[in-house]
């Protein structure tokens, strides 16, 4: 019996010690101190794992790297809570802010973009696997900022090499845009060069062609007038 009551005070002094340790390093989060917070946090994991302090602490921990701006180590803390955890609402906040780690990870337009590509897709998984996510409008801003980014590198590689003079190989990149990016603010701009492009081929009537079929496409009037003004331009032989 008395193994048995030291037994019970010596669990009861060690959750005592872990509460005051997760409700010490609660206090630091709140107080944005997340580096110290962390390694609180981190204490308690390594001594009770298992434990619901354990599972609360993982929480914070996934949490202090993403107010630390460290986005890479922030989406593994999450990924490992959604392994641990049982509750669907915490899992579900879990996978939309890993979603929003590697959104914040992905790449300038003028680098590669298969991490950008990786990304949309992911935002899109989770999309359809919680139709009815309270970030969804959210997750929607990201995927279009990401679209405009792929729009734009297309667009840039267009211009190069229209300035070199490789007219079909920037028509190519421009129709790109037209067909995959029509939703972003790079479309117009699209439209525009490649009439540009085709007049600088010594096509006036394809330009002109291209131009009266897609007059209704163009989501702006002023971008519509910019592109009718270079035409008459070309027209008449203005440089």
């Amino acid at each position: 019996c008395l193994i048995f009551f030291l037994s019970c005070a010596i669990n009861e002094s060690v959750e005592l010690d872990l509460k005051t340790k997760l409700d010490d390093a609660k206090e630091l989060f709140d107080d944005g101190k997340y580096s110290k917070a962390k390694d609180q946090f981190e204490y308690i994991i390594y001594n009770n794992p298992g434990s619901s302090y354990a599972l609360n602490a993982q929480y914070y921990i996934a949490e202090c790297f993403y107010m630390l701006e460290d986005y890479g180590q922030a989406s593994k803390e999450y990924d490992k809570l959604n392994m641990l955890s049982q509750d669907p609402e915490l899992i579900a906040r879990s996978k939309f802010l890993i979603c929003k780690c590697i959104y914040m990870l992905s790449s300038e337009s003028n680098k590669d973009q298969n991490q950008t590509t990786f990304t949309i897709d992911r935002i899109q998984l989770f999309l359809e696997e919680y139709p009815n996510t309270p970030h969804k409008d959210e997750c929607e801003s990201m995927i279009k900022n990401l679209r405009t980014k792929l729009a734009k590198k297309e667009i840039d590689a267009g211009r190069l090499y229209l300035r070199i003079e490789k007219y079909d190989s920037a028509l190519i990149y421009f129709n790109l845009v037209i067909v995959e990016y029509y939703d972003t603010i790079y479309f117009d701009e699209a439209l525009i060069n490649t009439v540009l492009t085709h007049i600088l081929k010594g096509e006036l009537k394809v330009a002109e062609a291209f131009l009266n079929d897609n007059e209704k496409k163009f989501i702006s009037n002023k971008s519509f007038e910019r592109a009718k003004q270079i035409l008459k331009d070309a027209k008449e032989g203005s440089k």
